[in-house]
């Protein structure tokens, strides 16, 4: 449902689809595909997913369903990188306060 009916924002590395819930609570998933590499490449890219989420966390507004997947691009990207982009994506998506810690 997330994928046909939310919205979604593309970057350059990221993709995140969104759907606004009915709960005090945010839930999220992260997929990272075939084409982003090996096994190792897609863990590691994956993790810096997860660490990118945790650390802009405290600034996304409440209430959300959303999926995070790594394009293909993602494959070797610094996790600098990697926070950028997602901050931007979830800023267009408008799921962000602005403050910055």
């Amino acid at each position: 449902m997330l994928y046909k009916r939310g919205k979604s924002v593309a970057g350059g590395f990221v993709v995140i689809y969104h759907r606004p819930n009915k709960r005090g609570f945010n839930r999220v998933g992260f997929t990272v595909g075939k084409s982003v590499g090996k096994a190792v490449q897609r863990n590691r890219t994956k993790r810096l997913m997860r660490e990118s989420y945790r650390l802009l966390e405290d600034r996304l507004s409440i209430g959300s369903d959303m999926v995070i997947v790594a394009r293909n691009r993602a494959e070797g990207k610094t996790f600098d990188q990697i926070y950028r982009d997602m901050e931007f994506v979830l800023g267009s998506l408008g799921l962000l306060d602005g403050k910055r810690n």
